[in-house]
């Protein structure tokens, strides 16, 4: 396995960001050469939109397209949208940039052998607004859905389908998808494992799929499911992988299936869980721990809906929607290898890490006084479930200066002190600067942490930026655009 240090630093931070992207892309079977329009153009255009917070496509390109060479109008823009081949060509590239990812970054179940032939997913469907123009239905636009899925290994994000229809159901998504859509470019040999809730059980689907294509499930047995024990097979009690595993039975209903069923008790509820997987021979305790991990995919929807606040489809058609979502996945992966090269580099998010330590030590305390011990994949697993604000910030920000990665990620946090807020060191380490006032007489000033909020103001004659904190602009300027960011460090 390749690691971050074997890649030469980049440039820029753009260079960092979109760099795997430009690379991968020449790779790419559905690439076709469109002079009004290149691929690798429409391609930073639907990430660049997806990173950055705007209320709709119109208000991207008034307020970002300039950044940009060659910027298309704004109708042939929506028409790019629903390309079929654009959104197969952003499919493609995303798979590659997974693959990039799993060749790069460290595998968080490298230590478990049951797990060593098995690539391990999480799927749900995931909800947000109609588009603008979208049709009504009886008098109401009706959300947009979207299934994905999550590598449980190393993060990386990628598109299963959008929801047909109203409120189309799980298994109805995971029957018309191809099976080798299910095997995510698995090699033949290799298995695979699904980690679904309770809207992903089929039994009889679960037999086909593991029979054919080496496909298996885990999810949660529903309420009114009657099930017969077929069979008592034998686990390690002493085992710390299986701690709060109460009992394991092989199980069948109507349908005659075969499946494993795990009662767990969580150590700090005391909740009882019961899981049901069609997979004999993992470990129980490991079995829970994939289900726990599954919360994982809850997280990056957080991610997406409330850190990059995409909340609504971008255009009407099914094919817009689904390239919005292949968008928003491929910006996810380049997140992570952007995060790896960070802590590479020593620059690590310090604060939500002690955050998530102090709460597993409450959480083991609370454990132990109730009696009951904390397996120890739990105790292992050392990983932040998504991409944090400020990391966002530092990019939105660093992109917008085409800022040097030397000079966005100095030495020590006051090394560059005219970067202010944007240095990732002053990012992720707690700084304790004073509030100070800002001049905006110079059009190169920059803004200074401890700032409540700075306005970036646009001249649309020469294109010169102005950064202001509740300060007029220099005479002789006409302002066509603006944007507010908020100050991070010193904030009060």
């Amino acid at each position: 396995m390749n690691s971050v240090s074997t890649v030469s630093s980049p440039r820029t931070v753009r260079q960092a960001l979109w760099g795997p992207v430009e690379e991968l892309l020449g790779e790419c079977a559905h690439q076709r050469a469109c002079p009004e329009l290149l691929d690798g153009d429409w391609i930073r255009l639907g990430l660049d939109r997806a990173l950055h917070e705007v209320p709709s496509g119109r208000a991207y390109l008034q307020q970002h397209g300039f950044q940009f060479e060659r910027c298309p109008p704004l109708a042939h823009y929506f028409e790019a949208l629903k390309s079929e081949r654009r959104c197969r060509l952003v499919r493609e590239l995303n798979g590659r940039l997974c693959q990039r990812v799993a060749a790069t970054l460290p595998d968080a179940l490298g230590a478990y052998a049951d797990l060593a032939n098995f690539d391990v997913y999480a799927g749900d469907g995931h909800w947000h607004g109609a588009a603008v123009h979208d049709a009504r239905t009886d008098g109401t636009k009706h959300a947009v859905g979207h299934f994905y899925a999550l590598d449980l290994r190393r993060h990386t994000l990628r598109h299963l389908a959008a929801g047909i229809g109203l409120k189309e159901h799980d298994m109805h998504v995971l029957k018309r998808l191809e099976p080798q859509a299910l095997r995510q470019q698995a090699p033949v040999g290799r298995q695979v494992l699904w980690v679904w809730d309770k809207a992903g059980i089929d039994f009889h689907a679960w037999h086909r799929w593991k029979q054919a294509h080496g496909l298996y499930f885990v999810s949660r047995e529903k309420e009114n499911m009657a099930l017969a024990v077929q069979g008592l097979p034998a686990w390690d009690r002493q085992d710390p992988v299986d701690a709060g595993v109460q009992s394991v039975e092989l199980v069948a209903g109507q349908a005659g299936v075969l499946v494993r069923r795990i009662r767990y008790v969580e150590p700090v509820t005391g909740t009882e869980y019961v899981f049901l997987t069609n997979e004999l021979t993992i470990r129980p305790g490991l079995i829970a721990f994939l289900y726990k991990l599954r919360w994982d995919l809850e997280k990056v929807f957080d991610e997406l809906k409330n850190k990059l606040n995409e909340q609504k489809a971008w255009a009407t058609s099914l094919v817009a929607k689904a390239a919005q979502a292949q968008f928003l996945c491929l910006l996810h992966n380049l997140l992570l290898l952007v995060e790896g090269r960070l802590e590479h580099e020593g620059i690590v998010n310090h604060a939500e890490q002690g955050r998530k330590a102090q709460e597993l030590e409450r959480a083991q305390a609370h454990a132990a006084k109730a009696g009951r011990k904390f397996p120890s994949p739990i105790l292992a697993l050392r990983r932040l479930t998504q991409r944090s604000v400020k990391l966002l910030r530092w990019l939105r920000a660093s992109l917008w200066d085409n800022l040097p990665w030397t000079a966005a990620t100095p030495s020590t946090p006051n090394s560059s002190p005219n970067l202010g807020h944007r240095s990732a060191r002053a990012l992720y380490c707690p700084l304790l600067l004073p509030r100070h006032s800002h001049t905006t007489d110079n059009p190169s000033n920059l803004p200074q942490p401890g700032a409540h909020w700075i306005q970036i103001n646009v001249c649309r004659h020469c294109r010169q930026r102005f950064v202001r904190h509740r300060t007029c602009l220099p005479a002789g300027h006409d302002i066509s655009r603006s944007s507010q960011r908020q100050g991070i460090s010193g904030c009060s």
